[in-house]
């Protein structure tokens, strides 16, 4: 419901608040919008193809600007606050004291890779941005790959809708099945991680 009104609304809009709410609407489903965010980049490209439609190159430059600022934001969160809340007492059932500087080490080691398969996630991506900024991901590579996934991103959607049909309408059951799975995976993982910390603080 949400998403077809979110969808709805950036189509009847046109010019400098067309551009506006399509940022917003990018940079919130990054952060766990109830809206998924692929659908969103589909539909803006398609509002391209109107006529009188919206700039392609202007749509594309708004569209990458946003996903940049939802994941950042997502990091941010994670650096200031989960950073925090996984150093607290309570926190040691799931990441046991001991293991967090090694965590936070294999998170410097690898943090670009993680942040561009990440970029190309459906639907997990807040969570997993907040969780590496919680582990304190440094800024500068998950930057370069963050960026560089979603200009990719960015510019699939635009040739997928121009150049071989891609419509946000036929896309929307196999990006809610993508979601629903990775949700699924990343509960199991999460539960298991939790499952072995307490095992590893009664050992």
């Amino acid at each position: 419901m949400f998403q077809q009104i979110a969808l709805d609304l950036l189509a009847s809009l046109h010019g400098g608040p067309a551009y506006a709410v399509l940022f917003l609407f990018v940079a919130a489903g990054g952060l766990g919008a109830p809206w998924a965010q692929d659908i969103v980049l589909l539909a803006a490209a398609g509002l391209g193809l109107r006529s009188g439609g919206l700039d392609p190159v202007a749509v594309a430059a708004t569209a990458w600007l946003a996903i940049l600022a939802g994941d950042a934001l997502s990091v941010w969160f994670g650096h200031h606050y989960g950073a925090r809340w996984v150093r607290r007492p309570w926190a040691a059932r799931f990441v046991p004291p001991q293991r967090l500087p090694g965590l936070e080490e294999g998170m410097r080691r690898h943090a670009a890779t993680m942040s561009f398969v990440t970029r190309f996630l459906p639907g997990q991506r807040g969570t997993l941005f907040f969780i590496f900024g919680s582990l304190r991901m440094p800024w500068k590579a998950f930057l370069a790959a963050d960026a560089l996934a979603a200009l990719i991103q960015v510019a699939l959607a635009q040739v997928g809708t121009r150049s071989f049909g891609w419509s946000w309408q036929a896309s929307i059951a196999p990006v809610e099945v993508a979601d629903n799975v990775l949700t699924l995976v990343l509960v199991v993982v999460l539960v298991g991680w939790w499952m072995r910390a307490r095992r590893s603080a009664r050992g």
